[in-house]
């Protein structure tokens, strides 16, 4: 899941890049809209967050899958031992962020925004439990299983389709960043 979700997310690194914006994890949705935005590129937006495949999804639906998170987050921190590159993301210490941070966006209307952080962190959480927690991991899957549903994704096949439409927007996305990159007043030649 991993391996389509975080190069999904980074046509929003693009953008921002271009914008001299950082390109931030958990917010980079959010930062991408108002950089569109900004450039005049806000009609693209939309399309990004069908590449996500969270468009259709209501508040309360992603309300739902981050109680669902919350769950499976505090029993993978009660279980981590295996060092991942992205352990210090599912701890305790880190659950303002992963768990807190994705309701604020909820809050602020923001709840598509919301949804590629809390794959990303479900998809974490599972790596853990797979390792270190098989019956957990098999416990939580339905509730990562019916989130990456609603994505669209229910099969291998649907991750590749996925990623072949990612690819097949680049162009459009590289016309968006040279547009932003030739009117950025923060760039001098």
């Amino acid at each position: 899941m991993t391996a389509w979700l975080f190069p999904t997310g980074v046509t929003c690194h693009v953008l921002l890049s271009a914008a001299l914006c950082n390109p931030t994890i958990r917010l980079r949705y959010p930062a991408a809209r108002k950089v569109l935005t900004d450039y005049g590129h806000l009609s693209l937006y939309p399309e990004l967050l069908r590449l996500l495949g969270c468009s259709h999804l209501s508040a309360q639906r992603v309300q739902h899958h981050l109680r669902e998170l919350a769950a499976t987050f505090d029993a993978t921190t009660q279980v981590a031992k295996t060092p991942f590159f992205f352990s210090s993301d599912i701890t305790p210490t880190a659950r303002p962020i992963a768990i807190d941070g994705s309701q604020t966006l909820i809050d602020a209307g923001d709840y598509r925004e919301a949804v590629f952080w809390i794959i990303a962190t479900f998809a974490r959480c599972h790596t853990i439990l797979a390792t270190d927690a098989p019956r957990l991991h098999n416990s939580h899957a339905p509730a990562f299983q019916a989130a990456v549903a609603d994505l669209g994704i229910s099969s291998s096949s649907d991750l590749l389709h996925r990623a072949e439409e990612v690819t097949r927007f680049l162009p459009r996305l590289w016309q968006a960043t040279e547009d932003i990159l030739t009117n950025n007043p923060k760039i001098t030649e």
